[in-house]
């Protein structure tokens, strides 16, 4: 399988060499001919596995005019750039494309189904940790697996076979139910991520601090009865018991969010307590703590522009 990435961060990179260490074609869709500078420079993408070990792996690369048909694309920029990335591309995509949405929030994943009905379009979402180190270079902090399935249409009667096989250290499985994995995952983010982001803490402070707890557990119910309203039960424990345990169990580690506050980066808030508070309008479901968590988070990132 021929298989082009747009998003070239830790999880794009880490696609990347897998499928590449596979014997796939794979080709990065670059937007500046400085990003093509640097993966020339750094002579390919350099993956360091969790045991430590290095390789260089020589992937194909183009700038996004290019005129070189897609036949897999595989879209793991942030969410807030779904929209844009598949426009830049969508002319290249041939008729029978498979496009797979790799990225944290929900929203995206159903306008992206709206403008574009007539492409197989999956969503997909992954437990595989990674991050870069340099540009095009990935290290693996932990391995976890993927779940993709269908969300349009066309991609729920397909026949294809979405997962590439072999597909290196990458665990990938069907989903039949993709959508309810995706807001599970957006509900624990939901529940970690902006209380870390505003009170610049560790993921196990929300344990550790009653005051922190408190507001973690009162936002969760609100995500539940949300999640409620639109049909998905989330999980078999509360979803507080289950914020708790990932929030122990990654104690040390910065939420993804409060990292995009520290560097300046947009955050995804839009994409998960965003949504959230959407729903909650459309199904009636009083929400005061995401939203406020919402209107601080995006005054917090107010002077961060989107790219």
């Amino acid at each position: 399988m021929h298989w082009h990435i747009l998003g070239a961060g830790a999880i794009g990179c880490t696609w990347a060499a897998q499928l590449c260490k596979s014997n796939h074609d794979v080709t990065l869709i670059l937007r500046t001919k400085e990003r093509l500078q640097q993966l020339s420079k750094s002579q390919g993408i350099i993956y360091q596995a969790t045991n430590g070990e290095a390789c260089t792996y020589n992937v194909g690369a183009e700038l996004t005019k290019s005129k070189a048909p897609i036949k897999n694309l595989l879209i793991c920029t942030k969410a807030y750039s779904t929209i844009s990335a598949l426009q830049s591309v969508a002319d290249r995509l041939s008729s029978d494309a498979n496009v797979v949405l790799l990225q944290n929030g929900l929203g995206p994943q159903q306008e992206a189904v709206k403008l574009f009905s007539e492409l197989s379009i999956w969503a997909a979402t992954t437990t595989d940790g990674a991050y870069l180190n340099a540009p095009y270079h990935v290290i693996r902090a932990g391995h976890g697996e993927t779940l993709i399935g269908a969300i349009s249409n066309k991609a729920q009667q397909s026949l294809d076979n979405i997962i590439p096989a072999p597909c290196g250290d990458l665990k990938i499985y069907m989903s039949a139910d993709i959508t309810h994995k995706l807001w599970c995952k957006v509900a624990i983010n939901a529940a970690i991520n902006p209380l870390t982001a505003l009170n610049n803490c560790k993921n196990g402070m929300l344990v550790s601090n009653a005051v922190l707890s408190m507001k973690m557990q009162n936002i969760c119910e609100e995500v539940e009865k949300i999640a409620t309203a639109c049909g998905q039960n989330l999980f078999d424990k509360p979803l507080y018991e289950m914020a708790k345990s990932i929030a122990s169990t990654t104690a040390e580690n910065y939420s993804s969010m409060l990292q995009d506050i520290k560097q300046n980066r947009p955050t995804e808030i839009e994409e998960i307590t965003g949504f959230l508070c959407q729903q909650a309008d459309k199904f009636g479901c009083h929400a005061p703590e995401n939203r406020m968590l919402l209107q601080q988070i995006k005054q917090l990132s107010s002077a961060i522009p989107l790219t």
